[in-house]
């Protein structure tokens, strides 16, 4: 009896470990068969990007933060997952809270080596989706509909995203 409460004390800790509390939000995230709440973001290389600019392609959208330690340990992940899709029709956009600051941003970018587009998000786009911790990874099909969501940095990321992206290519 001792021992299944250990794992499920274990299975509870590795789960909220693998990602960082944001606060609380109001509005849920979009379930998986919804419409992707559409946006129009700066992004932090001064262009403008919108999700309806994307019909018709599959899109990954990434929540994370620089301070966030589950995001450092994807970054690499999804950059690999970016340049091995980026010509196949995959558009990556990654969601950074403009809070953070530009130039703390910039920083991250090129610490990361990430090549992968970097929008600013702003809270209204955080709370259409229901952010209250990150990472989180929605996996959004050519008709716009969320197919997947991954919240944190699980083992296994990488396998599960790019199954996931080659199915719907």
């Amino acid at each position: 009896m001792k021992n299944i409460f250990a794992v499920i004390g274990i299975a509870f800790f590795l789960i909220f470990a693998s990602s960082c509390k944001k606060g609380e939000v109001e509005i849920n995230p979009p379930s998986v068969g919804d419409t992707a709440p559409d946006f129009t973001l700066k992004g932090i290389n001064g262009n403008t990007s919108s999700l309806a600019d994307y019909k018709g392609k599959v899109v990954m959208v990434e929540f994370w933060a620089t301070w966030c330690p589950p995001c450092k340990e994807l970054t690499p992940i999804l950059e690999k997952i970016h340049k091995k899709y980026k010509d196949k029709g995959l558009v990556f956009l990654a969601l950074v809270s403009k809070d953070e600051g530009e130039a703390t941003i910039k920083s991250f970018i090129k610490e990361h080596g990430i090549t992968y587009p970097v929008l600013l998000a702003d809270q209204e786009t955080m709370r259409h989706y229901g952010i209250s911790s990150i990472p989180v990874t929605f996996i959004i099909n050519k008709e716009g509909r969320v197919v997947t969501i991954h919240m944190g940095n699980t083992q296994g990321i990488m396998q599960k995203l790019t199954s996931e992206i080659e199915r719907l290519l």
